[in-house]
């Protein structure tokens, strides 16, 4: 709420009486004695928060780095995806497309969305049925009947929500949004030296230099250390979303978007879940229809930084081509 410099000129130039003027006006006239008051005062705001929001930056890029392990390093996502994968395969046994060359993330997830003949189920509930038997008969755990059994299954499979915990978080991040305030705190420091060299036009004040001149110090070690953890959490971003998407990774316009499309797919996943969980055995006639035969090969989905795809494959024909079998 600093005075214009229209206003800051009349209350300097003002000889009468201080009883004629406000509180406020008699205020910032005693303020404006002072010199460089609101520069100052400027230069006390910015220190007074530094602290706050570089730790805040510094959570944040820490944050999108354990998105990137916990994507990468989540072996019950990847297990889903090749299993929806598998699924649009078996149903493309018939046409030339057997050996797909690796496909956006987001591509594949639109698959997990296909509705099958009964226009209710989906890829996705084929492949959580599939894990979920493959984790059922893996437990020592005697089920008394078949529904009971499948709980078991259904748990690990949920379990994705809560291990992706720091993906849905990095997914309501914007990198420009917190490059920019790395870049805004930068020019703040900026503002501290050229407050600091006005301490030659000024006769009072001396500790306030003294400790700004510190502070400067402080806080240019700050600049540093979040300017090091954004350039490192930016080369995560860029392998991991190599890592899934290959070449098509240069397209992407929004940095983190790789996080919001895992994100959206936990949702949906757990939607199928409660749904799975709710039905009958009734069920699982219904999900006869995407099965194959057992001597129906079944390829796995190959990222590009396992087996080195080199991202070229038609996401086109790749939907084409299961929506012509439905």
């Amino acid at each position: 709420m600093a005075p214009t410099k229209e206003e800051e000129l009349k209350l300097r130039d003002f000889t009468g009486e201080s009883s004629k003027l406000g509180s406020v006006e008699c205020f910032l006239k005693a303020v404006l004695d002072i010199p460089f008051a609101f520069k100052r005062i400027d230069a006390m705001l910015y220190r007074a928060n530094f602290e706050n929001e570089i730790t805040y930056l510094r959570k944040c890029f820490q944050t999108i780095e354990a998105a990137c392990d916990d994507l990468k390093g989540s072996r019950l996502f990847l297990r889903i995806l090749e299993a929806v994968l598998r699924a649009g395969n078996r149903m493309n046994i018939n046409t030339n497309w057997s050996e797909p060359k690796a496909s956006k993330l987001d591509t594949l997830l639109k698959l997990a969305d296909v509705k099958g003949a009964d226009g209710k189920t989906t890829l996705l509930h084929s492949a959580v049925q599939e894990i979920a038997r493959s984790e059922d008969e893996k437990s020592d755990e005697i089920a008394e009947n078949h529904i009971q059994f499948r709980k078991h299954g259904l748990k690990v499979v949920s379990g994705l929500s809560s291990e992706l915990g720091s993906v849905k978080k990095a997914a309501t991040m914007d990198f420009d949004v917190l490059h920019g305030y790395v870049s805004k705190l930068e020019t703040g420091v900026g503002k501290i030296t050229s407050v600091i060299l006005l301490q030659n036009q000024c006769r009072k004040g001396e500790r306030f230099f003294a400790v700004m001149r510190g502070f400067l110090k402080e806080a240019e070690q700050g600049i540093r250390q979040v300017r090091g953890d954004e350039r490192k959490a930016m080369e995560r971003v860029n392998e991991i979303t190599g890592y899934f998407h290959g070449n098509a990774a240069k397209e992407e316009a929004h940095p983190l978007r790789i996080f919001m499309v895992a994100r959206d797919f936990v949702a949906i996943l757990d939607r199928v879940c409660r749904e799975v969980s709710q039905q009958d055995r009734a069920f699982v006639g219904s999900a006869r229809s995407f099965r194959a035969s057992a001597t129906t090969p079944s390829p796995l989905l190959s990222m590009h930084g396992q087996h080195g795809g080199d991202g070229n494959s038609d996401e086109a024909t790749l939907l084409g081509v299961l929506d012509a079998h439905f």
